[in-house]
């Protein structure tokens, strides 16, 4: 009963988060490209030295500054582009997305200079776009997709929008989660139970499924060419990217929040009872299923696993970091810190594993392929 009071309470705060108040907790967005992680940490998106965890630069959008009575948020994971173009997303009611230059930064104000932006979404971006060749695709909560062009974020007029979920409701999906694609189409989840199949080239929805659930994860394409998707319906749903005809291959223990990771014939995903669980594509059975940090009442798992090393490593909510083998046996690799949650999946980037936290002394912590701390950021 408590995580559906848990969940709720994610839904709640989404809401008042999503009305402008910025005095809400939420998690950060953690990414990285080459020897620099950036973390998307509510007022500002911060670049950080992988090798030594020190501040190289950090980001706080357009109109900022103390006075400021329409604070920007910063959330939503940064997307890094070929040419060091760092796509950031305003969260909050500006609904700006940024093309930040990376390689243009300010070495007196220590902040980068934006290449372009783009200001024409009503609604607010949660979900982190997909870059597609010289395409961005974005999913916003107005329930489109906007696809721009890279080089200057325009539009290409011809912006997705998003299908209804039913003819009676006549209300746009909310679009949550990062799509993802194959060399055809493009597949974006809905919070509102839907997933759809985009034509990559006309733009075209071809499809879109209603799940009994809400999808706040991405689909995996399984080594077998099947779709996977798990939902607050406590299933792991098979589809067929062709004609959207689905399935459902396996029950959870609860909610599935998490995209599930594929390596070879087996996905590896957790639900937010605790629970982690390895399902084979080519058989159509469970591996295993164990469940994680038994006796803490902080076990939710709403990260994504990360593979390391032939080994699975999974986040809690408490902070720890469980590694699980390859039979299932599960062993505490890292304890998170003594205050602190964790609910952002964890990287691996610069021979470090790099956790973020809220409600704790740091927010970034790298870990060594043993579990231990090398540095935090910022430092203690």
């Amino acid at each position: 009963m408590r995580k559906r009071f848990l969940i709720v309470g994610f839904f709640l705060l989404a809401a008042v988060l999503l009305s402008g108040c910025t005095g809400a907790t939420v998690w950060p967005g953690l990414s990285a490209s080459g020897e620099v992680a950036y973390l998307a940490n509510t007022s500002a998106v911060h670049a950080i030295d992988l090798k030594t965890g020190q501040e190289l630069w950090k980001f706080t959008g357009q109109g900022g500054g103390f006075l400021n009575t329409n604070p920007s948020l910063f959330v939503t994971t940064p997307i890094m582009t070929e040419d060091g173009l760092l796509i950031v997303l305003d969260s909050g009611n500006k609904h700006i997305l940024y093309a930040v230059d990376t390689k243009d930064v300010n070495q007196e104000q220590k902040t980068p200079n934006v290449a372009w932006r783009f200001t024409e979404a009503d609604g607010h971006w949660i979900a982190p776009p997909l870059i597609v060749g010289n395409r961005l695709f974005a999913p916003n909560s107005d329930g489109k997709v906007y696809v721009l062009n890279m080089q200057d974020g325009q539009s290409e007029k011809k912006a997705i929008k998003a299908v209804e979920l039913s003819s009676a409701s006549q209300k746009p999906g909310r679009l949550w989660a990062q799509p993802v694609a194959d060399d055809e189409r493009l597949y974006v989840t809905s919070l509102d139970h839907s997933l759809f199949a985009i034509d990559l080239e006309s733009y075209e929805v071809l499809w879109n499924a209603d799940l009994a659930g809400a999808i706040l994860s991405s689909p995996a394409l399984g080594s077998d060419g099947m779709l996977y998707v798990g939902s607050f319906a406590k299933q792991l749903e098979k589809f067929d990217p062709v004609t959207g005809q689905h399935q459902s291959v396996l029950d959870t223990e609860g909610w599935i929040w998490n995209t599930p990771v594929v390596d070879g014939d087996n996905l590896y995903f957790s639900d937010v009872e605790g629970y982690a669980y390895s399902y084979n594509t080519a058989t159509g059975t469970l591996n295993w299923k164990v469940q994680l940090n038994q006796v803490d009442t902080e076990k939710a798992i709403t990260a994504s696993p990360l593979l390391l090393d032939g080994q699975v490593l999974i986040t809690t909510e408490s902070g720890d970091i469980y590694e699980v083998s390859p039979d299932g046996k599960a062993d505490l690799w890292h304890q998170g810190p003594e205050k602190g949650k964790s609910y952002t999946t964890p990287i691996s980037a610069g021979g470090y594993v790099l956790a973020a936290y809220i409600e704790s002394d740091y927010y970034l912590v790298a870990l060594d392929d043993e579990g231990d701390v090398k540095w935090t950021f910022p430092t203690n």
